[in-house]
């Protein structure tokens, strides 16, 4: 019986499908690389079709009804052996306290690990057994959407060796930012990390040549043995390879998976062109106070501006001291430090603060319990410069561990986790597969929308740590200023890094031309150069670069959740009447949308259809757009962009670049091989 049944269902599906290497085997064997931990039930067998069953939609789908029984059982038996996951998911989250057995994140490391190897084997079986499946045959379209999103993996879909490779290499990347790899100026007693060593120095510094220090410094640890680059290679290599099992000829439609879009870079290059006049009159500005504050010593070419000074500028967005000039250097933005330590006074006040603001719009109410069971201090032993809240998943809970730390930042960033902690409440409720965000980077854009709408001078006043609704025009234009330089000069610095690790992979930069073909990006949509000349013998991209590098965070969803979360930022305003186009009274950079239920019934349809619609689709909802668009943060930023044209004109400052890269295969260094 089980033959004939493979019979009718290899005639049926040959047809229908392209051939990946998940579809290469009986459906009965691919079980067989699951862990028995990953096994809460045993396997399934196929589904055999009666042959006195009534036909269903015979003419178009003949054999529908075994297909969608043979996706049901197999997703059935993943969901209870996901559930089994997250239970333990669920345990090891319990043990992270303070208190008691003294668990941490540290010390259960290696049953994080297991747990993570066993979702892995489950999802590789699984996609193994649906990629038989010809999914446009299944009726139902969140079954369909299941089948669809589940039968493609990322590195996940590798065999363990190579997977293990692709891990090693990620890891390898990463320690190129966490090591100790720099010898401070004059000083090689105390080596210093990328992160948080040579940020923090690059953040206080005044002297152009500490700066040139540490930029060439860093890369030319890289540069030995060809460190970087050949990390960098080998695994494109593996992200190569796992595009190749799931049939993808071009490797990028691997990596725009979760996408489901067709030319998804040049959509988001058009993107960075919508905003690249507000970008390159802010760029122009910036230029002149470089150039201000560093003198001659600062080689500067046809308008660009060199890289190790941009990313000074980056960091020092919200510095008290930068290295440019503020719109209006006498009006400071009023400092909301000892309000904040007076009204909210604890860590957990900030939590329940971020709460309130989402039950306000009609979202879920977060119940004592959620603060006795689910909510968990960092300890004082995993604090470091930066510590940053971490959220769970393990439905039907969700779960938070929150940095103790008590300041402006995190009271914005906790808004965001908030957002997060709302949307896995809501997607725990749909089915295994669909139960996430539509695309990466979604989740995310809902989040920033709470970020922004936190910082404003009406939430802030709402909770009582301004005095006034807003601020005066001056310091409204300082306030602009600051967040566009985190904001706006960011978002081609992802674009850059996005493209450059596309176009590596599908083969149009090829490994002799790396390093300049970096250069010539930076170039063209940012403006920027080296400090000093580059060829072939190094690596140059950033540290956050290698970030960027892994799938479950890359580069595409940052840039993805800036352009989108202002788009749905616009969306909430408007819909709550924050922002009334034309009315100063009601401007989109003060737009604080709590208690307007109007913008929670938007969001919420967003986080309860998870993944069981299109992002598009989910994305019209709110937007009424079905495309990325630069149009709310032109609209958000549209006082900041006035005033820099005006500004630029008044002090005859050219906008735009059209410099030479500073980098030549031919051109001498000395090699580090």
């Amino acid at each position: 019986m089980i033959d004939r049944h493979l019979t009718l269902y290899w005639q049926a599906w040959l047809p229908n499908v392209t051939i990946t290497r998940f579809a290469l085997l009986p459906s009965l064997f691919f079980l067989l690389c699951l862990s028995n931990a990953a096994l809460a039930a045993a396997p399934p067998t196929p589904v055999v079709a009666s042959p006195n069953a009534a036909p269903t939609n015979t003419t178009k789908y003949p054999h529908a009804a075994v297909y969608e029984a043979h996706a049901n059982q197999y997703l059935d038996w993943a969901s209870t052996s996901m559930h089994a996951i997250w239970a333990r998911r669920r345990s090891s989250f319990l043990n992270l306290t303070t208190k008691g057995r003294g668990y941490n994140s540290i010390n259960q490391a290696p049953i994080k690990q297991e747990i993570e190897n066993d979702y892995r084997h489950l999802v590789y079986a699984l996609a193994m057994n649906l990629s038989t499946i010809p999914v446009m045959q299944l009726r139902d379209p969140v079954l369909r959407r299941r089948v669809r999103r589940l039968a493609k993996l990322q590195l996940y879909g590798l065999p363990d060796k190579d997977y293990a490779e692709a891990k090693d290499l990620l890891h390898t990347m990463q320690t190129f930012i966490t090591s100790r790899m720099v010898c401070p100026p004059g000083d090689c007693q105390q080596m210093i990390a990328m992160v948080p060593g040579v940020v923090n120095q690059a953040m206080r510094t005044k002297s152009l040549n500490d700066l040139e220090h540490y930029w060439r410094t860093w890369r030319s640890v890289l540069a030995a043995r060809n460190r970087g680059k050949s990390a960098f290679i080998s695994y494109v290599r593996m992200l190569r390879l796992a595009a190749s099992y799931n049939g993808h000829i071009t490797p990028s439609r691997t990596w725009y998976l979760y996408y489901d879009t067709d030319n998804f870079q040049r959509e988001l290059e058009n993107v960075v062109w919508e905003i690249m006049p507000l970008y390159q009159e802010l760029h122009a500005y910036l230029l002149k106070c470089i150039r201000h504050f560093y003198g001659e010593k600062l080689k500067t070419d046809e308008g660009a501006i060199p890289s190790h000074v941009m990313e000074q500028i980056v960091l020092q967005a919200w510095s008290p001291r930068p290295i440019f000039r503020t719109p209006f250097p006498t009006h400071q933005l009023p400092t909301v430090k000892q309000r904040l330590e007076e009204i909210l006074v604890t860590p957990v006040k900030i939590i329940k603060k971020s709460a309130e603001f989402f039950e306000s719009i009609g979202l879920n109410h977060m119940s004592d319990s959620f603060y006795e069971r689910f909510s968990r201090r960092i300890g004082d032993e995993e604090i470091g410069s930066d510590c940053r809240a971490e959220v769970f998943y393990f439905p039907p809970e969700a779960a938070l561990r929150y940095c103790p730390k008590l300041d402006y930042k995190k009271l914005m960033q906790m808004h965001g986790n908030m957002a997060e902690l709302q949307y896995n409440l809501y997607r725990g409720r749909l089915p295994f597969g669909v139960d996430s965000e539509p695309c990466p980077g979604f989740a995310s854009a809902i989040g920033e929308t709470a970020v922004i709408a936190s910082g404003t001078p009406r939430h802030l006043n709402r909770l009582h740590l301004l005095f006034n609704h807003s601020l005066s025009e001056e310091q409204s234009m300082n306030r602009l200023f600051r967040m566009g330089i985190h904001t706006i000069l960011a978002i081609p610095q992802y674009f850059i890094n996005d493209k450059f690790l596309v176009d590596v992979m599908d083969g149009h930069i090829g490994a002799q031309e790396l390093n300049c073909a970096y250069w010539k990006l930076q170039n063209k949509y940012a403006g920027v150069v080296p400090p000093m000349r580059r060829n072939e013998n190094t690596f140059d991209p950033d540290f956050k670069f290698y970030r960027g590098l892994n799938p479950e965070k890359p580069n595409t969803e940052k840039l993805l959740s800036e352009i989108l979360g202002y788009q749905f930022y616009r969306a909430f305003c408007l819909a709550s009447e924050q922002y009334r186009p034309g009315d100063p009274e009601y401007p989109m950079h003060n737009c604080d949308f709590h208690g307007s239920t109007k913008a929670g019934d938007l969001m919420r349809q967003m986080m309860e259809a998870g993944a069981t619609k299109h992002w598009r689709d989910l994305m019209e909802i709110t937007t009424g757009e079905r495309k990325l668009s630069g149009k709310g943060v032109m609209e958000y930023f549209a006082p900041l962009y006035t005033w820099l044209k005006e500004q630029n004109k008044k002090n005859d400052v050219e906008t735009g670049w059209e410099s030479d890269t500073r980098c030549n295969k031919d051109y001498y260094l000395p090699s580090y091989n």
